[in-house]
């Protein structure tokens, strides 16, 4: 029996090695009878080895003066804290997510934030590629989820929406890509450095997923044609159009995910239009028909 019960962050510390032997024995008894804990466990093995893909060349980088500061305030705020956040600070996942949020901090550095060999797009503004950055981890970390993969489901697509442009501040939806051969099987709201994001996520019968990130990156532009990214078998799209940033993301070579990448720009192209104007009508239906005016001396005089 559990002396006291397995929280949360005592799974994190055991997938980072961080505890003592005892809490460790405790903890491993808790998911030898607890399913659900064990899959939370290789699902977080499993996002820790997605990191390392995705980061550790960028950590192998050098760091620029800002970013060192920047390192060094955190590691003096979470130093000041209690025993158990020291530990934390000791945690290799824990020391590979403050570099990501060094890295969206700074605003620099990073395989997100370089242009592609062959770019389809001008130069982008730190704020939509900080936006970029976001889009790739949130997929990276739901994508593989079975559990968490989303907060609402896809089927009543309408409550989705309303849910989600609610959380955003912004009227967005999620695109029909049935054609594409991908079906909508949810949503979840995060939390991003410009305030909230949107994460829609599809899924095709071969289980292949990818995801739409809605944001709304503060000076992204006005409008920002595509942009190509890719690290392994991870490829991204994203492009602004108005005030809203979009990133469709997703395991698919650059062809394939340019066709889809297209559909999902004229549905949205399609719905945000806004209704042409009611057609004004003709000169002579404008005002209705007024009696012309009669000469005075055509009309008589009535004797009272």
């Amino acid at each position: 029996m559990v002396a006291r019960p397995v929280e949360d962050r005592d799974l994190h510390a055991y997938v980072d090695g961080c505890l003592d032997t005892q809490r460790r024995i405790e903890v491993e008894a808790w998911l030898a009878e607890d399913p659900a804990s064990a899959e939370r466990v290789n699902a977080y093995r499993s996002q820790i080895e997605q990191l390392h893909d995705l980061f550790d060349g960028v950590l192998r980088e050098p760091a620029t003066p800002e970013m060192e500061d920047l390192h060094d305030k955190l590691s003096g705020r979470m130093a000041g804290n209690d025993n158990h956040r020291r530990g934390l600070l000791r945690s290799p996942f824990a020391r590979m997510a403050a570099a990501v949020v060094l890295l969206l901090a700074g605003g620099t550095g990073g395989w997100m934030l370089r242009p592609p060999s062959d770019p389809v797009a001008v130069e982008q503004q730190p704020a939509l590629q900080s936006f970029a950055q976001e889009a790739v981890q949130a997929h990276t970390f739901y994508a593989t989820d079975n559990r968490f993969a989303v907060e609402m489901g896809g089927e009543d697509r309408g409550a989705l929406d309303s849910w989600l442009s609610e959380r955003l501040g912004r009227r967005i939806f999620g695109p029909d890509l049935s054609s594409s051969g991908f079906r909508l099987i949810g949503g979840r709201s995060l939390p991003i450095a410009a305030g909230a994001g949107a994460q829609y996520m599809y899924e095709n019968d071969s289980k292949r997923r990818l995801t739409l990130f809605v944001g709304t990156p503060s000076k992204a532009g006005q409008e920002a044609a595509f942009s190509y990214v890719q690290k392994g078998d991870v490829s991204m799209f994203y492009w602004v159009e108005g005030s809203i940033a979009y990133a469709l993301t997703g395991r698919f070579d650059r062809d394939q995910l340019m066709n889809i990448t297209q559909v999902v720009y004229r549905e949205l192209k399609g719905r945000n239009v806004p209704p042409p104007p009611a057609p004004a009508p003709p000169p002579d239906a404008a005002k209705p028909p007024q009696p012309g005016p009669q000469p005075v001396g055509d009309i008589k005089r009535k004797d009272m």
